[in-house]
């Protein structure tokens, strides 16, 4: 008895401990999130005043300690942007959305990206009145979907297939560096978007603050971009059909997205002043850079459509002789045909093998046979 009691005890003890740091874990789990909603509410107010760093490093630490909040956190930024319609609340809590992703490892990249696909967090505000908050929502939208690598670029996340590239599959490698070209080309598009009117950019700080961010990361795609692009044309005339399609379309784009750009650029130089800010240098693409490539890439194409007509041609050809050796075998009385019979009378004598013709008679003749 006295070992059951003490048993029984001890399993209370244990019960009695563990509801303890269930109620502890609740507790401190609870905190974590209220110190989150916080966060992001001072973060994202209703003032012109430029957001705070630190704001954004405690939520970064806050999910590191508990990684199932990100979802609450995805929830609540959702919330925020899409109930208000203060301007400055809504663009403050994008740019915190953005210098989160910027901020953030790539486990946490991943699983915003995640509970972006999920529908958890909603970015889609172009409903809004505000162009630049309508603008801004369809760059963030863009802009999930690439991360930081560790040598700290952007790039964009492989599509399914391209996860891993070996070394040994060319074809891969290409797909890949054409799929990189195409994505900065995108987010470059998206960038370009982001400039509000002039007016509003004189009075407005706070949108001259998240241009600054956008117009930062657009140096780093620029420069990816110029990188796949010397790589497509040195292999242009070594590419594949589909894959030379694909090149075409992105050296043909290059030609009006370079020019904008660099208006871009210069627009923004005359906005945001007072910053350390390197400007690249824009190449700018022409009909003439192209035009090799271009002529090349029609003349294939005409001798590919001319093999494939031929081809249509010839096997319509087979099928039709085809078709008329069947019928051949399949009747092969289909033709009429005539049987004639001869009158003539053929009568032979005895001894002899001289037929006699009609009208002729002889005496020791045999009984007539017709033939």
């Amino acid at each position: 008895m006295n070992v059951k009691s003490k048993l029984i005890s001890v399993l209370i003890s244990v019960k009695n401990q563990f509801s303890s740091m269930s109620k502890d874990t609740t507790t401190a789990a609870r905190h974590i999130l209220s110190d989150i909603e916080e966060a992001i509410v001072k973060s994202s107010d209703g003032s012109e005043h430029l957001p705070d760093d630190r704001y954004v490093n405690e939520i970064l630490f806050l999910i590191s300690n508990s990684p199932g909040s990100i979802t609450f956190l995805a929830r609540r930024l959702s919330e925020r942007m899409e109930t208000s319609r203060d301007f400055a609340r809504v663009i403050k809590t994008l740019a915190l959305l953005h210098r989160l992703l910027r901020g953030g490892d790539r486990f946490f990249e991943q699983d915003m990206r995640l509970l972006w696909s999920s529908g958890d967090l909603r970015i889609s505000l172009q409903l809004h009145t505000a162009p630049f908050v309508m603008n801004y929502s369809l760059f963030l939208q863009e802009r999930i979907e690439w991360l930081i690598n560790p040598a700290g670029k952007l790039e964009p996340i492989r599509p399914q297939g391209l996860e891993i590239q070996d070394c040994g599959e060319d074809y891969k490698a290409v797909e890949l560096l054409l799929y990189n070209a195409s994505k900065c080309q995108a987010l470059l598009d998206r960038v370009m978007a982001c400039l509000p009117d002039s007016r509003n950019l004189q009075q407005s700080q706070l949108t001259i603050f998240v241009l600054n961010i956008i117009v930062r990361e657009s140096f780093r795609v620029y420069e990816s971009f110029c990188e796949g692009f010397e790589m497509v044309i040195t292999s242009f005339f070594e590419l594949k059909r589909p894959a030379r399609f694909s090149a075409l379309g992105i050296l043909r784009k290059a030609i009006w997205q370079t020019p904008k750009l660099q208006e871009f650029y210069a627009s923004c130089k005359r906005v945001i002043t007072g910053k350390n800010m390197e400007f690249p240098s824009i190449r700018i693409i022409t009909e003439e850079d192209i035009s090799s490539m271009a002529q090349f890439a029609a003349a294939e194409e005409a001798s590919y459509e001319e093999k494939r007509l031929m081809k249509r041609i010839n096997g319509e050809k087979e099928n039709q002789e085809g078709r008329a050796s069947e019928e051949e075998w399949s009747s092969p009385f289909s033709e009429k045909l005539e049987t004639k019979i001869s009158t003539v009378w053929v009568v032979f004598t005895e001894g002899e093998d001289v037929p006699l013709t009609e009208g002729e008679s002889s005496k020791n003749s045999k009984p007539m046979v017709l033939l």
